[in-house]
């Protein structure tokens, strides 16, 4: 019995996954739950389990290649003998092959690599061998008759089931041979950046040579700008707008955050509410806090903790900006699931979850917020991490940022900006004082929502975040 597997729904959002690299092949044993792939979307990096029992039979996907999510990907035999009789699961053969699909298991169709003539050894005896790891398929045998390759040279390059070569082998063989056409799928191997695929790409630079400085020796930009510069080219005719300059293409995970960053600009009318709140009384309440949480959590409470708390609290009371909305329905959550943006630097950023918010103290808040940021950064975070985010939050004061217009993450229809804390002198009581302010900027879809609500939900923010004993109620 066979079972077809599907690429799983990764996210609300997510339409397309990459698949970076399989870690079986056909033929291969698997068990439930085991890791059949490696794959990305624009939000996360995880692996692909096998939902079944059994062995690999065919990969319908192949590396380095962007599948839609629920679109088939790979098949599972319940024996090893339905996993070499891959001609029912087979595509068509085109019509050189004259209808023919490619015979990859048949007990009189693989030859051992020894027993394929070169053109300088036709008196050879030919043997016909069965399972033979070293085999060819008959139309790679065909194929590397015809184009006089040594069998010997074809050693080791099979990717059919137990090695054995296939015709897309010999063909990829001969490309490699004159244009070395093979790097590519070298470099797939290697753990690099896609800002630094794309650098090297532009460049010419070959990865397996560039030694990386990132987290586990993974390869970052700078590991490959610093192995080779790019030169801008002058123009003869006219001077040139830059002495020095790179030019890199989008791909990978940054191009699918640029994708869907443009994708909720075109289609949520974004509008954007700026408040600035006195955090005077919460940065005392954080003051208070710091040691007992400190000590019972070795985590450091963070004014970031504070907001996503008074969020939680504000959301609950304004349940309209805790929604989603996807096409003419808007949905409204009891639960309140908040999405905190953590920067990857040059890989673009993500968006991992702390669920039930609303329910959850300052000291719990403090562990997951560390727990999410750590793991996002080190690249460890599943899907359930990044799914039913209900509303989202994004810090920039670390960076001495005052305000700005933050992107909403759809079908969210909110998102909260967060700039720094500084000091500024306001009236009180007609006299000036100097007060620990920060801007709040509030970003609505202008479909789920009208200003008039979305301000009410911004003010009630600042007033609990000015007055914090109200998160005890």
């Amino acid at each position: 019995m066979t079972k077809t597997l599907k690429m799983p729904v990764l996210g609300q959002s997510v339409e397309e996954v990459r698949i970076i690299q399989w870690l079986k092949k056909e033929g291969d044993p698997v068990q439930v739950g085991e890791n059949l792939a490696e794959i990305e979307t624009d939000k996360v990096a995880t692996f692909f389990e096998s939902p079944e029992s059994g062995f690999v039979r065919q990969i319908l996907a192949p590396a380095d290649s962007f599948v839609a999510v629920e679109a088939p990907v790979v098949v599972i035999s319940s024996t090893i003998d339905e996993a070499l009789e891959s001609s029912p699961i087979s595509a068509p053969a085109s019509e050189e092959g004259k209808g023919q699909a490619e015979d990859t298991t048949g007990s009189d169709a693989l030859l051992s690599l020894n027993s394929l003539s070169s053109p300088s050894d036709t008196g050879k005896d030919t043997q016909t061998t069965i399972g033979d790891r070293g085999a060819l398929s008959p139309r790679a045998r065909r194929t590397a008759t015809e184009k006089g390759v040594n069998t010997d040279e074809l050693a080791g390059r099979g990717t059919g089931v137990h090695g054995r070569v296939q015709e897309k082998d010999v063909l990829s063989f001969l490309i490699g041979r004159d244009t070395t056409a093979a790097k590519p799928t070298e470099e797939r191997m290697v753990k690099a950046s896609p800002l630094a695929r794309a650098v090297a790409e532009g460049s010419g630079v070959d990865l397996a040579a560039v030694s990386g400085t990132g987290a586990g020796g993974r390869i970052v930009a700078d590991d490959v700008l610093s192995t080779k510069t790019v030169p801008a080219t002058p123009n003869t005719d006219h001077p040139p707008l830059a002495t020095n300059k790179r030019t890199v293409t989008l791909s990978g995970l940054r191009k699918r955050v640029a994708d869907n960053i443009m994708k909720s600009v075109q289609r949520a009318p974004h509008v954007t509410l700026h408040l600035s709140a006195d955090m005077g009384a919460a940065m005392e309440l954080r003051k208070a806090l710091l040691p007992p949480i400190e000590k019972k959590t070795g985590i450091r409470l963070s004014p970031t903790d504070i907001i996503i708390k008074a969020a939680a609290v504000a959301l609950t009371e304004h349940p309209y900006m805790n929604a989603h909305i996807e096409g003419d329905t808007i949905t409204y959550f009891d639960d309140v699931h908040i999405g905190l943006a953590v920067s990857l630097g040059e890989d673009g950023l993500i968006v991992p979850l702390i669920r039930d918010a609303h329910r959850k103290g300052l000291a719990e808040i403090a562990q997951n917020r560390d727990d999410i940021a750590k793991r996002a950064r080190a690249n460890t975070l599943t899907s359930a991490d990044i799914q039913g985010g209900t509303f989202s939050v994004s810090n920039l004061g670390n960076y001495g940022i005052e305000g700005f217009n933050p992107i909403i993450a759809p079908p969210q229809v909110a998102i909260l900006g967060v700039g720094g804390i500084a000091d500024a002198v306001v009236a009180r009581g007609g006299a000036p004082m100097v007060r620990p302010l920060m801007t709040l900027s509030l970003s609505f879809d202008h479909r789920a929502t009208d200003g008039a609500p979305a301000a009410a939900f911004l003010a009630r923010l600042k007033e609990i975040l000015e007055t914090p004993a109200l998160l005890l109620l």
